[in-house]
């Protein structure tokens, strides 16, 4: 590979920074210019798409840049929060122009800040995590790393982990019920550490109150330059950001099966390999080797071609608020063939289960 190509490839990277600028500059024009960022969601899904399949190794140096890239998005995800604060101030934004805004900081807040802050909550040092309790405050998630790298990595798969959809589960439920599952383990997993140390819960050095103060900070400062009328916009904004926080979880191991207590091994986890999937995802698409391995950098994970495959992130997402286009045109065909070649005896028994309840068979 020549410099050029890998110069090329870790580029790439800056997609995330550009789809939000992208919206940066919607929300600066204003008016019916607070859909650029939709529509830039939309021109990413039609490109994932129309791409070829990348299966090959990033190649690129695992540092550096690479590393920087991962804090770039954060300014700008609190600029189009802060930016739509100020629309809502002025009270001059029409209906369509108020849910052009929603829609596109509900798209650029999730694409741009859940792959980066989900790299750094698996990091050591304590920067990085922290960097990631600032992405996840804009979500109103402050701790929730804690239930996703000491709960879901041990639980993927199988029927304690609130992050793996169940066959049949719809999108719209599930994106909630993921939401609370990994909120609440993540309080348990901070009480039990605390109480280790003899601290209560509401201790000032534990996560539960400074997740409550991080929290109370951003909503202050929204809310001083948005004014207290806006919290119904507020309100329908997260809950429409929800949703699409949950579409793109939802993608990661819909349906799979795995016995508690069994080894985590590629076949648990979906892959999704287009150019733009992996890019904007900073190589979470390669999700067999993230579970194989949770803490090894983003540009060095290997693509697994021959493990559970889906098509573009983007294109998943779409479908999964499409139930029926979901289950029958993209997830359920992958499944049969995964309940036939890749499972276990004991999990396809446990497949056929789930494929009753579900109402398949």
């Amino acid at each position: 590979m020549t410099n050029t190509d890998k110069k090329m490839i870790t580029l790439r990277y800056l997609a995330g920074s550009a789809m939000l600028m992208l919206g940066v500059l919607g929300f600066y024009l204003g008016g019916l210019w607070t859909w650029l960022g939709t529509a830039g969601f939309i021109l990413l899904v039609i490109l994932d798409v129309a791409l070829p399949r990348n299966e090959a190794l990033a190649e690129v140096e695992s540092g550096g840049f690479q590393h920087a890239v991962l804090y770039f998005q954060l300014p700008l995800i609190v600029a189009l929060w802060l930016m739509f604060a100020e629309m809502l101030s002025m009270g001059s934004g029409s209906l369509l122009e108020i849910s052009g805004a929603i829609f596109s900081i509900s798209f650029l807040s999730a694409l741009g800040g859940l792959p980066p802050s989900h790299e750094l909550m698996h990091r050591y040092g304590w920067f990085d995590r922290f960097y990631c309790t600032l992405y996840l405050t804009i979500f109103l998630l402050p701790m929730n790393d804690l239930g996703h790298v000491k709960g879901h990595h041990l639980n993927v798969a199988t029927s304690k982990d609130s992050d793996t959809p169940r066959r049949g589960e719809w999108v719209y439920t599930f994106a909630f019920r993921s939401l609370w599952g990994q909120l609440m383990e993540s309080i348990a997993i901070e009480k039990s550490r605390l109480q280790k140390n003899k601290k209560p819960l509401w201790s000032l050095g534990g996560r539960f109150l400074q997740s409550i103060i991080i929290s109370a900070i951003w909503l202050s400062i929204w809310f001083s330059i948005a004014g207290i009328e806006a919290l119904p916009v507020y309100v329908l904004t997260m809950v429409v950001l929800y949703l699409v926080l949950g579409g793109f979880n939802y993608t990661q191991h819909y349906g799979l099966i795995r016995l508690i207590g069994e080894p985590i091994e590629t076949r648990h986890s979906w892959n999704q390999l287009k150019p733009l999937s992996r890019a904007l995802s900073f190589e979470i698409s390669n999700h067999s080797e993230h579970h194989l391995k949770p803490t090894r950098f983003y540009t060095d994970l290997n693509p697994y071609p021959d493990a559970p495959q889906l098509p573009s992130i983007a294109l998943c997402f779409v479908c999964a608020f499409i139930p029926p286009l979901w289950e029958k045109k993209i997830v359920r065909p992958q499944l049969a063939i995964w309940d036939q070649t890749m499972a276990s005896e004991a999990e396809r028994k446990l497949a056929h289960e789930a494929n009753i309840k579900a109402g398949w068979v």
